[in-house]
């Protein structure tokens, strides 16, 4: 009886057990929910001082730490080990069983020893009672109403913080840009060094030179969650070193070279030059050019050989003022086909045809510098946008880096400008009249600017005093006659435009400005 007592008495605290466990899982599954949402809350306020988290990431966040809470607390319960010792004490306590449990499952384990009768006794009064309890109501399977409200005071408190515009926003959107920028301007520089590397024209002081610009300018963007500021700034000083190598000529060469493959394109026998010349294959045209200097393949008639010469005379005179080398080259080996020494034709051909690989050899160094360079102020502009600064000009712009060679880089987005170092020109502005009044018939507005040099005129001091200089002294310089000076608005626009036309037509105008200098003069046209 006392063994069968026992059984029946361990079967009811597991049942008993199994719904301890529910309940407990309910509430701690809700806290663990509350300590979720608490820590997402406090992850929500900090993302909107520190630059965290987008919402959409603190929304996740939030939903993870909420749901691994929920979970943990509903798991433990289901995972902490209780012998039936420990259940019994338990179930005594919270049921009110005045040590009934205990005492039985002590007697029937045998650790305490008693008569038979007394056992039975105390078993089957513990069974009794144990048949008589409602569990359902002394063990619900309910949660807390305290925790249900603290749930949702932070929930509520969690989506006003995400819903709430985040000033910090902004800031990481901005970091996001900034790294993917950095990305692409990585991966951009990198192929226009394996492109420098394949170039073929340079030399190896040349290459080396680029190569290692380059190297910096990677070496800015490599570096982990580089400053923008930093970034620009190394690429406005490689950029600035690298304006150093340009060459002043390049772009004039460039201009002859295409001026005189325009006169050798209607003729056939110079035709394969001019054509290779027009699409910048220098090397090509200098073989083509180099094939006249060979004793190989048909004979030219005499006729053709006149022709020859005259396309070399018409080449030479489109390089006399930018190559003059080569120009003279040409027209040796024409004058020799015109006086029938075509040995010395031949030789000055030759001649002439190394001076032509060597000019398209420093076109195309120029031309390589040129794009590395303008790679260069493209990722600077790239960069300085995906920070929110301005790019504003290199210091190399500042100092006049190229110069105002035909070819040079226009607002109508024409190739860059090949060479020099001259001052970035000025351009006067026209005033600050208003130009509404296009078509509409009203009157100008006019552009008025104040003259005053005082209400009775000044004094200007002028000459020094010493031997043989002009005697030091004072002039009178009147006051102008009172009233306004002005002219009409499209008039001072015209002039203006022109001046302003014919500077951007001579001036190297960096890529990151390009579109402010339009823009402006886009503005002022009436």
């Amino acid at each position: 009886m006392t063994a069968a007592g026992g059984q029946a008495l361990l079967r009811l605290l597991r049942q008993w057990e199994l719904r301890l466990r529910m309940a407990e899982s309910i509430n701690w599954g809700l806290w663990g929910a509350i300590g979720g949402a608490g820590a997402g809350l406090l992850m929500a306020v900090a993302a909107r001082i520190w630059p965290l988290l987008l919402t959409r990431g603190l929304i996740a966040l939030a939903g993870t730490l909420i749901l691994t809470g929920a979970a943990v607390g509903l798991t433990l319960p289901l995972l902490r080990p209780r012998p039936p010792l420990r259940l019994a004490r338990l179930f005594d306590r919270r049921l009110g069983l005045a040590e009934r449990l205990t005492t039985a499952l002590e007697l029937s384990t045998g650790r305490i020893r008693t008569t038979q009768e007394m056992a039975r006794a105390q078993m089957a009064d513990t069974l009794r009672a144990a048949r008589n309890i409602d569990v359902q109501t002394l063990l619900p399977l309910q949660a807390s109403r305290g925790a249900l409200a603290a749930l949702g005071i932070l929930l509520l408190g969690l989506m006003l913080s995400l819903w709430l515009p985040n000033p910090q926003e902004q800031v990481l959107l901005q970091r996001a840009a900034l790294a993917k920028t950095i990305e692409e301007q990585r991966e951009q520089l990198d192929a226009l060094r394996e492109t420098i590397v394949q170039t073929e024209g340079l030399s190896d002081a040349d290459r080396e030179a680029l190569l290692q610009a380059l190297e910096e300018a990677i070496n800015a963007l490599d570096k982990e969650r580089p400053s923008p500021e930093e970034a620009v700034a190394t690429l406005s000083e490689v950029e600035r070193k690298l304006a150093e190598l340009r060459d002043p000529g390049a772009a004039g060469l460039r201009a002859g070279m295409e001026r005189a493959a325009a006169g050798m394109a209607d003729s056939r026998l110079t035709r394969g030059i001019s054509e290779a010349l027009a699409q910048g294959d220098y090397r090509r045209a200098a073989q083509a050019l180099a094939a006249y200097s060979g004793t190989e393949g048909v004979p030219l008639t005499r006729e053709e050989e006149l022709e020859l010469a005259h396309e070399l005379e018409q080449a030479a005179q489109e390089l006399a003022d930018t190559a003059p080398e080569l120009s003279q080259e040409l027209a040796q080996a024409a004058q020799a086909i015109r006086q029938g020494d075509i040995p010395r034709a031949r030789e000055a051909i030759r001649r002439a045809a190394q001076q032509m690989g060597a000019v398209g050899e420093r076109i195309a160094r120029e031309e390589t510098v040129e794009r590395t360079q303008a790679r260069l102020q493209e990722s600077r502009r790239q960069l300085a946008e995906a920070s929110g600064t301005q790019p504003g000009p290199t210091e190399a712009v500042r100092r006049g880096a190229t110069g105002g060679q035909p070819g040079a880089e226009r607002p109508g987005g024409q190739a860059p400008g090949r060479a020099g170092h001259v001052q970035q020109p000025e351009v006067d502005q026209p005033g600050t009249g208003s130009h509404d009044d296009t078509g509409s018939g009203a009157p100008y507005d006019e552009v008025y600017v104040p003259y005053r040099l005082g209400e009775e005129g000044v004094e200007l001091d002028i000459g020094r005093t010493g031997e043989g200089e002009p005697p030091a002294g004072t002039i009178p310089v009147p006051f102008p006659d009172t009233g306004q000076a002005g002219v009409p608005y499209r008039q001072v626009y015209a002039e203006y435009a022109a001046r302003a036309g014919a500077a951007l037509e001579s001036a190297y105008i960096p890529l990151g400005l390009k579109q402010y200098v339009r823009d402006y003069f886009s503005a002022l046209e009436p």
